[in-house]
Parts: C-alpha cells; structure tokens; sequence
C-alpha cells in the first residue's frame, strides 16, 4: 500500500492480462514484471497502483457456469472499495470474444462504454467525474504453438479477426466518451498460447501506459493516445 497522502490513486481493471497469467498457465507472473507493477514503479511514489485483474473476467456478460467474472457487476462495488480515484483504467474484451458469448467487436465496444459510464456515475464528486483509459486488448493468435491445446472449444477462428477489429471500436467509443486511448497490440503481444502476454510485453505496455497517465493527470488533458504511434524503443521479444 502506498500511504502517501498525496498520491494519485489509479485503478486497473481487468482480466487475466492485468492479473498477469503466464502463457504456459504455470501462474502469474511476479509483481515487478506485471505491467501494472512496471506502472507503479515507473511513477513512483507519487502514485498509488491498484491491481484489479481477474482471469476470464467479461465486460457485462455472465458465464454460464463461471460465476463472479461479470466486470459490471465487479466494477460498481469495486469503485465504492477504493475511491476517490484519480483515473480509472480498463483493460477488457478478450473474455468476451468466446464462442460462448459470440459478441462482435463493435458489441464488446458498446459494452465498455456502459462500463465508462457507470465510471462516471460512481465517480462523480462536486461536478467532477474521474478519467478513464481505455486500453483495447492485444491481438489473439491462433497460430501460436499452444493455442490448440488450451482453447479448442473456447475460441472459434473468427476470434482471431474480431480481435483485430476492437481497437478501432475502442478508440470510438474513447472519442465519444472523452476518454484515454491506447491500443495494446502496438506494443504487446501473445505468448505461445496466443492469449496471454510474453514476459517482454508487460514492461512494454506498463512503460507507454505509465507515459500517457503523467500527461494525463499532469494536464487535465485526456488526448488521446493514436494508435498510428509507433512505439519503436519497445523490443517485444
């Protein structure tokens, strides 16, 4: 826990990349290498990380014999936890483009702004609401060495493209919403599960998140993070 009285509080909100599954499923990977503790470390103690990762975690759907990785109903008494909050982050999507949901990509998109919205709602304070980014998720590889072996059955082929669609249904619905924006497949990618990020990824990730936050919180100012950026300081390994 940071007990810095003035630090910025940031909540993390995700799935099973913000908790920081390992490709191999052998665990997590430790706090120093999961991008939300390359976050922390990059800003420093003026800032106050919280880690809200879960694995298989949707945005607003249920399982159906999966109980507690519904992100809406998490999030509202997840915000009530651990406010005020400086900035919220949501990290999500992937879950939802299970064969058991068979959600389109502009569908998922519909479904974070919901989340954003009920941000705004829980956040609101003296005519002031908390920022959000939104960060859409890495592309899912079917081609990856393990793929087959873990997922058959969970995801279908058309996963792999509609993957490849959320960035652009994301960063619509930030423009609507005057949130943050960044694309995580600029800068992570899959292990070889062809889900799960590789070790490289989450320091990438954490670095350019941990750039974009200062200039947020620093400004006031929630301009966007274009996906044309080219991160090219980044070796994803």
């Amino acid at each position: 826990m940071n007990t810095s009285l003035t630090a910025k509080t940031i909540l993390c909100f995700g799935d099973s990349n913000t908790w920081g599954q390992k490709p191999d499923k052998a665990g997590r990977y430790p706090a120093n290498v999961r991008w939300t503790g390359v976050l922390q470390d990059t800003l420093g103690k003026g800032y106050a990380i919280i880690e809200e990762g879960l694995s298989s975690r949707t945005t607003d759907v249920d399982y159906s014999n999966k109980p507690g990785r519904n992100g809406k109903t998490y999030l509202e008494p997840c915000l009530d936890t651990h406010r005020p909050l400086d900035l919220v982050i949501l990290m999500l999507g992937s879950n939802d483009l299970k064969i058991e949901f068979n959600r389109s990509a502009q569908q998922i998109a519909e479904a974070l702004r919901g989340l954003v919205y009920l941000v705004q709602e829980k956040t609101k304070q003296n005519g002031t609401v908390s920022p959000v980014m939104l960060v859409s998720p890495i592309y899912i590889d079917d081609t990856a060495p393990r793929f087959a072996e873990f997922y058959t059955g969970t995801y279908e082929h058309s996963a792999v493209s509609r993957s490849r669609q959320l960035a652009d249904e994301i960063k619509r619905v930030a423009e609507e919403m005057n949130c943050g924006f960044i694309d995580a497949s600029l800068v992570a990618r899959p292990g070889d599960d062809g889900i799960h990020f590789s070790e490289a990824s989450h320091p990438a990730l954490g670095t350019v998140i941990a750039s974009s936050v200062k200039a947020i919180l620093a400004t006031n100012n929630l301009a966007f993070v274009r996906r044309e950026t080219t991160y090219s300081t980044f070796q994803i390994e």
